[in-house]
């Protein structure tokens, strides 16, 4: 009797286990970004431009950012254009409208030479044009300038209303509203197609959002401010419920906005930098952050910490809370690095025994910063997992033995993966831990 050939089966087992692996780490068609990475990659190939290397290794590209120094009684909108002349001429590799009233600029970048712009409506009409020039000035991006592998520091502006230049290329760009201000999660700013947009296609969120930090209200030094940090393909509107239980009086939420598919030691540099300019602004209180982060999150929070350093993370942050962060990491994700023909950064990273995860592992967490670590166990998959867990990450990998050690308090819920977001019972711990940073004021 002939012997069927298993090298089919085995390889449509392969294939199963990988899409498994996408569609519970992400939700989302890997294929589509498969799709894009070779299409752009092609297109580099054949016309190579800064822009189009952005979109093919985004994970290699840099944030430069910089201040902006303007006169106080000028605010009008401002937008930031950064050319290179690596393949063409005055090639804009970044469009970046400001927020209002910023004191900064921020612009994701491939490492290379650059010319930065600002420039301003200052005819009130509604574009920016090419005559509307009020600052210029030289920049480089290079991982050796780079602070954390991640930050570069770019040159201070002074911008210049009264004397405005004009530019030898063509702008055209419409003002829109630049906040980091948003009424709701509801907004459509925070909807969950950006969460998988930022794990497939990065540099098209960052063109989305434009920075990294968001809230829904102006800063109240008297309020103990809530930092949420989303998980993989995840949005702020994850932290809908919880942040729905918050007693505003004496909470304010602000949110750290990503794309989940970037390298995380580039995300815990980013994530360190919002923490130190929010402290920086808030520290004549003299009242700490507290720090909330579900699933991948949490990785992105514990690099944060790390960089920030014992000193620096005690006197930033007053608490730590972890939603079923997958500190040991995640097989599939480790399947996927093996498998798929195009790899997301941050799979490598979450993938069991990556260099990431052993190198956060042996870093001692700081003795002074209480951490309070969340971890679930409701798995309603149809295929359970061997270790037990929550359907996306097994208890093994939520209870790493270092993380136990150094956790304040450990809490289990009988909850899924996701549904620890939405539980009433995880809600009512979190306000516990609150009430000890925040007494209640007398009304």
């Amino acid at each position: 009797m002939e012997q069927n050939n298993p090298g089919p089966l085995r390889s449509a087992l392969v294939i199963a286990v990988l899409l498994s692996c996408i569609l519970i780490l992400s939700g989302c068609s890997y294929f589509g970004f498969y799709t894009r990475k070779a299409h752009w990659q092609k297109t580099f190939d054949r016309i190579p431009t800064m822009s189009v290397l952005n979109r093919v290794a985004p994970e290699d590209s840099l944030v430069l950012a910089g201040q902006l120094v303007r006169p106080d009684e000028r605010h009008e909108p401002l937008l930031l254009i950064a050319t290179s002349s690596q393949y063409r001429q005055d090639e804009k590799v970044a469009v970046v409208q400001l927020k209002d009233s910023a004191d900064y600029y921020m612009a994701f970048l491939p490492k290379g030479e650059y010319t930065l712009y600002i420039f301003a409506d200052l005819n009130h009409d509604g574009d920016f044009e090419r005559n509307e020039l009020v600052g210029r000035s030289a920049a480089k991006v290079s991982l050796e300038g780079s602070k954390d592998g991640t930050i570069v520091d770019g040159p201070s502006l002074v911008l210049d209303f009264e004397n405005p230049g004009r530019a030898d290329f063509r702008v055209a760009v419409r003002v829109r509203p630049a906040s980091y201000l948003y009424a709701s999660l509801d907004d459509e700013f925070f909807a969950p197609q950006f969460g998988a947009e930022g794990l497939y296609n990065p540099t098209a969120l960052i063109a989305h959002i434009q920075g990294f930090f968001f809230g829904l209200e102006e800063y109240d030094s008297s309020k103990t401010t809530v930092l949420f940090v989303h998980g993989i393909s995840g949005t702020p509107r994850d932290w809908k419920f919880m942040v729905d239980g918050l007693d505003r009086i004496r909470f304010q939420p602000f949110f750290f906005y990503y794309p989940s598919g970037l390298p995380l030691d580039k995300l815990g540099a980013l994530l360190a930098q919002e923490i130190e300019n929010l402290h920086a602004y808030s520290k004549k209180r003299g009242r700490g952050i507290v720090l909330a982060a579900h699933s991948m999150g949490g990785l992105v929070a514990l690099s944060a910490i790390d960089k920030l350093g014992e000193k620096r993370a005690s006197s930033s942050l007053a608490m730590y809370v972890s939603f079923s962060t997958p500190y040991g990491g995640v097989d599939s994700a480790r399947i996927g690095v093996e498998k798929a023909p195009f790899v997301i950064p941050a799979w490598r990273d979450i993938a069991t025994g990556s260099d990431f995860l052993v190198n956060l592992g042996q870093k001692p967490f700081p003795k002074k910063l209480p951490f309070h670590l969340f971890f679930t166990y409701q798995d309603q998959a149809i295929v359970k997992m061997g270790d037990g867990g929550d359907g996306v990450v097994t208890l093994k990998s939520q209870l790493s033995s270092s993380l136990q050690s150094a956790a304040t308090r450990i809490y289990g819920f009988n909850e899924t993966h996701e549904g620890l977001l939405t539980s009433e019972l995880a809600r009512n711990e979190l306000n516990r831990l609150l009430e000890g940073f925040a007494p209640r004021r007398e009304q």
